[in-house]
């Protein structure tokens, strides 16, 4: 029964933290949804599509990216993209272990001028 104690704390313990941080991606807001788990808190979502677009001609992607957003600023900034088009630079974070959220944590956001 300790063994298996011990394994089990490794392994929780394994999965703390982030696999990646500080990471940079350059794309376009497809949507941003807030997502209402049974038991887990509210949270936003924000869909970013790696393809880019311009005028009707561009980069097709089949790569898009969920990343969670974490203030109501980066919420405003995703959806005025959204509206318009514009591309975006996004800083996130990549969770080693996501219980409730996505894995992909967003720390900022810029529309891209």
């Amino acid at each position: 029964m300790k063994l298996y104690s011990v394994v089990l704390v490794l392994v929780l313990l394994a999965g703390c933290g982030y696999s990646s941080k500080d990471n940079e991606m350059v794309g376009q807001v497809k949507k941003v949804v807030k997502n209402t788990p049974i038991i887990c808190p509210d949270f936003m979502d924000a869909d970013i599509s790696l393809g880019v677009m311009r005028g009707g001609s561009g980069s097709m992607s089949s790569e898009d990216v969920w990343g969670v957003i974490t203030d109501k600023d980066q919420e405003k900034i995703l959806r005025e993209a959204n509206e318009t088009g514009a591309l975006v630079k996004i800083r996130f974070d990549v969770k080693r272990f996501a219980v409730c959220t996505g894995d992909h944590i967003i720390s900022s956001v810029e529309i891209v001028k």
